[in-house]
């Protein structure tokens, strides 16, 4: 019985200790929303780009019919979103640094609602386009302000820790929005998935107005707005930001190009059904659900190691792409997934690194980074569908040539800067 006690008090002492522990790696006091509200609030806002494409991609190849229109104009709807998506990141950053991160993200994600309804209502092409454009400047401005609290709120490793959390959940956004998706098309139609959009983000809409605005009205940037986008200027003369910012974009390339032409090559040159796709596709997403699980336990190591690391699984599985991927949609799928993988390694790798090169200016840092995987990205999709009618070849050598650049560049990073000079972030 006294061993029973004594272990009893152990167990509770340990339970203590770590509420304690999480209590005190909250720099700002969250009494509405607590520590779980905050990260439910950024994985929302970070879930929020795959919900916005993936969700409605099963149905493009016949929303091109519908609207009598190509796949190229088609996928505009999709350039479009990812385009201004990053432009919203790059804006909203350092607004945010200005005016809060509190009444910037309300405001991002009020834009992101109406234009979901303008969406669905759309009657031609060029309406839906549009409102697309609207859709993708909220959530860059959820994605922008989100990434920027974690370094508000959050101290030490748990960053890290947040950013691959927020990532493990997000990536259930390209696995079960496209399964979704497609049964919400199969049942009702392609406007019900923009509906849906929007009823979903009424969720991230209220955990907003609940947040104390984790950035106190001392800390904000007290110039004029044109000084305010001046900031991203001064965070792009950290030449070791600048450096590694142009190294880790590059496996974006790959990543969203796959996701652009993904719905073409499983039901146009595989001939599967839209929901055979959904499930293929959901498939490679899954594996994205790893990156962030194996980014806690490759944190230790050299961040030069892990960079080069993801660049040679690019080199390695875009050959086996190459060589394999036209013959079965099952070894198509294979091939690609590790790319998935450690595309969702990255994002969090990455954006902690990044953040804690800059002393200041997080949400500058926070945009920089953001738009920079989103550039990269929208690059990789009109590559994609501009260059190459066969979409398993491009892919395969787009994941090959960002393995060759990406690497180039982390070796030319290492060999200015130092071994040492991407060891800023908490472990």
């Amino acid at each position: 019985m006294t061993n029973q006690k004594e272990q009893r008090q152990k167990d509770q002492k340990r339970k203590d200790q770590t509420k304690k522990d999480r209590s005190q790696d909250m720099r700002m006091p969250q009494p509405r929303l607590g520590r779980g509200g905050m990260i439910a609030l950024i994985t929302m806002c970070n879930a929020i780009a795959p919900l916005s494409t993936d969700m409605y991609m099963p149905a493009l190849p016949d929303m091109a019919v519908y609207f009598h229109t190509t796949d190229s104009i088609m996928n505009l709807t999709l350039i479009g979103f990812f385009l201004f998506f990053a432009i919203g990141m790059l804006v909203f950053g350092p607004v945010s640094d200005r005016m809060g991160r509190r009444p910037t993200i309300v405001f991002g994600v009020s834009l992101y609602i109406l234009a979901s309804a303008l969406c669905g209502c759309s009657v031609t092409v060029a309406m839906l386009i549009g409102a697309r454009v609207l859709q993708a400047i909220g959530a860059g401005c959820m994605v922008a302000v989100s990434t920027a609290i974690v370094k508000d709120q959050f101290t030490g490793a748990t960053q890290g820790t947040v950013l691959a959390t927020a990532q493990v959940f997000s990536v259930l956004g390209p696995v079960l929005a496209p399964l979704i998706g497609a049964q919400i098309y199969r049942f009702f139609s392609w406007r019900a998935d923009f509906f849906m959009q929007g009823i979903i983000t009424l969720v991230i809409l209220v955990l907003a107005l609940l947040m104390v605005d984790p950035l106190p009205r001392e800390e904000r940037l007290n110039v004029s707005p044109a000084q305010t986008f001046g900031r991203l200027g001064a965070v792009l003369q950290n030449r070791t930001f600048r450096s590694f910012l142009l190294c880790i974009g590059m496996i974006q390339i790959p990543m969203m190009a796959y996701i652009s032409a993904s719905s073409y090559i499983y039901e146009n040159q595989f001939g599967l059904s839209s929901t055979g796709y959904s499930l293929y596709f959901a498939a490679t997403a899954l594996a994205s659900a790893m990156g962030p699980l194996v980014y806690i336990k490759v944190r230790r190591y050299n961040a030069f190691n892990v960079t080069f690391g993801i660049f040679i699984s690019c080199l390695v599985f875009s050959v086996l792409m190459f060589l394999l991927g036209h013959r079965l949609p099952l070894l198509f799928a294979m091939c690609f997934a590790p790319t998935m993988m450690t595309s969702a390694v990255s994002r969090p790798f990455a954006t902690t690194i990044l953040l804690n090169l800059q002393q200041h200016d997080t949400g500058s840092a926070s945009s920089l980074a953001n738009f920079s995987y989103t550039l990269f990205g929208t690059i990789g999709m009109f590559l994609i569908t501009s260059i190459w009618k066969d979409y398993i070849l491009g892919i395969s050598i787009l994941t090959f040539g960002a393995g060759v650049l990406g690497l180039a560049q982390a070796l030319r990073l290492r060999a200015k800067a130092g071994r040492s000079a991407l060891s800023v972030f908490p472990r």
